[in-house]
């Protein structure tokens, strides 16, 4: 069994947005096994869906620069000690100052580029001279480049305090249209709408066939747990009522024993419908099964989702709009989305 600490403790508490407690008990069953206490917790309905696995706790912004005609977008993580920092307007200055440099000079090798506002200097001893004014440690996590990988156009989002992050690319037949600006406004709302609905792929297809096996099966395993919890609930009021019948019975409170003896009447009869149903949804759990993954993938799908604007919209209705006015279709081709710390050291 490996060792389950404070600090293990915590690490699933952020992954699931599970209470301490849950994630103890879940690690405890797991016999320490991280990733089958996810599952635990799922199965268990405490865990909250769709959080990104592994975060780290390092500060710090996401600056994004799109490029004029929309086929190029340059990320830049800039990271920091403090959240405090993190908010300083000269901190938040240096990311813009540095993702520009990347857009300009490209990502490879950027520290040892020549400082775009001053060339005689390299990058990074720009950046040595803003620790010393700033007063913490500053690094460059990553820099990376996000393009249109054929017609069409690309586009950023980044929420509010510059902790999250969405590059999206929008396919279309020209690229007339594609500098259409009902078009790149489509490419904004939708690098939202990932933020603002956790999509994970862009539509069901893009799932592998590993992801929906272990959908299926936490379907299942939690269809269960639901029926058991209610048997056991059910079974649970017929004992508390028999303990206070136990009780008026020594009282010699015949009104009480008889109030009594109906309410576990009905109560007995709870826990016969309670298996009852139990067997009804194990003979079909096939189709519950179905169910509950097709509910995953309209979660989890951003074709298949409600339009955070306009939740009686889906999307792939905004893409059939776009459509209709700019003359061809408009297709989502891929997004990524980014988290300050994901490739920060603790």
């Amino acid at each position: 069994m490996s060792t389950i600490t404070a600090q293990t403790v915590n690490d699933l508490r952020q992954r699931t947005g599970a209470g301490l407690m849950d994630c103890k008990k879940a690690l405890v069953e797991a016999n320490g096994d991280t990733e089958k206490a996810v599952e635990i917790l799922r199965i268990k309905g405490v865990a909250t869906r769709n959080k990104k696995a592994d975060r780290k706790a390092s500060e710090g912004v996401l600056a994004v620069q799109v490029e004029a005609d929309g086929r190029r977008v340059t990320l830049l993580e800039l990271n920091c000690e403090t959240d405090f920092v993190a908010k300083n307007e000269a901190f938040l200055a240096l990311a813009k100052d540095l993702v520009n440099q990347a857009a300009l000079k490209g990502v490879d090798g950027l520290l040892e580029q020549s400082y775009h506002g001053d060339a005689s200097r390299k990058v990074n001893d720009f950046l040595n001279d803003q620790v010393t004014k700033i007063g913490e440690n500053l690094k460059v996590s990553r820099a990376l480049k996000f393009e249109a990988s054929g017609v069409g156009r690309v586009s950023a989002y980044v929420h509010t305090g510059a902790k999250i992050a969405v590059l999206l690319e929008l396919g279309l037949k020209s690229q007339a249209a594609a500098a259409h600006a009902d078009v790149a406004d489509l490419a904004r709302q939708m690098a939202m709408q990932v933020v603002a609905n956790n999509a994970r792929f862009v539509r069901r297809e893009d799932v592998s066939d590993d992801v929906v096996a272990k959908e299926k099966e936490i379907a299942a395993e939690f269809t269960k747990s639901e029926a058991d919890k209610a048997i056991e609930e059910a079974k649970r009021v017929v004992e508390d009522y028999n303990g206070q019948l136990v009780e008026q019975k020594a009282a010699h409170n015949a009104e009480a024993i008889a109030e009594l003896e109906k309410r576990i009447a009905v109560a007995e009869k709870q826990v016969i419908a309670a298996e009852g149903r139990k067997k009804g949804q194990l003979s079909n759990m096939e189709k519950i099964v179905s169910g509950r993954v097709d509910k995953f993938f309209a979660e989890a799908c951003l074709l298949e989702q409600p339009y955070f604007r306009d939740p009686d919209k889906k999307v792939i209705q905004l893409l059939a709009e776009a459509k209709a006015k700019v003359g061809e279709e408009v297709s989502i081709v891929r997004f990524v989305r980014f988290q300050v710390g994901e490739t920060t050291a603790e």
